[in-house]
C-alpha cells in the first residue's frame, strides 16, 4: 500500500492527466474502428476521415511526455531556489520522479495506439485491394 502513497503526487499532473485522456480517446476510436464496427462502404469512408486525425493526436503522446520531463525539471529547480539547498535530496528525487515518469508514459501510451493504427491501415488496405 506504501507504492500508492508514495506515487499519489503524479495524479497532480495535468500533463499525466493530459497523456491519459489523448489515450483513452485514440484507444477507444481505434478500438471501434478495428474491432466494433463492421466493414462497409459506411466503415470505409469513417476510417479514410479519422485516420490523420489520429495520426496527428497519437503523435502529441510523446510530446506530451517531453512537456512533462521539461515540467518536472522546472518544478525541481524552482524547488531547489527555494528551500536553498535544505532537504535536497527529497525535492530533487520528487521532481526527477514526475520529469522521468512522465517521458516514460507518454511514450508507453503510444506505442500501442501505433500498432492498432496499422493493423486498421492493413485493414483498409484489404478492403481496397478486395474491391469492396
Amino acid at each position: 500500500m506504501t507504492f500508492f502513497n508514495d506515487y499519489m503526487f503524479l495524479l497532480d499532473s495535468a500533463v499525466i492527466w493530459a497523456i491519459l485522456i489523448v489515450s483513452i480517446f485514440c484507444y477507444g476510436l481505434l478500438i471501434e474502428l478495428c474491432f466494433i464496427n463492421p466493414r462497409n462502404d459506411a466503415w470505409f469512408n469513417r476510417t479514410q476521415n479519422w485516420v490523420k486525425s489520429i495520426t496527428i493526436t497519437l503523435s502529441t503522446l510523446p510530446l506530451l511526455g517531453l512537456l512533462g520531463t521539461i515540467t518536472g525539471l522546472l518544478t525541481t529547480f524552482f524547488r531547489m531556489s527555494q528551500e536553498n539547498g535544505f532537504n535536497a535530496q527529497e525535492v530533487i528525487s520528487g521532481g526527477i520522479a514526475e520529469a522521468m515518469f512522465t517521458t516514460q508514459l507518454g511514450l508507453i501510451m503510444v506505442i500501442p495506439g501505433l500498432l492498432l493504427l496499422g493493423y486498421l491501415n492493413s485493414q483498409r488496405n484489404k478492403w481496397v485491394a478486395l474491391g469492396l
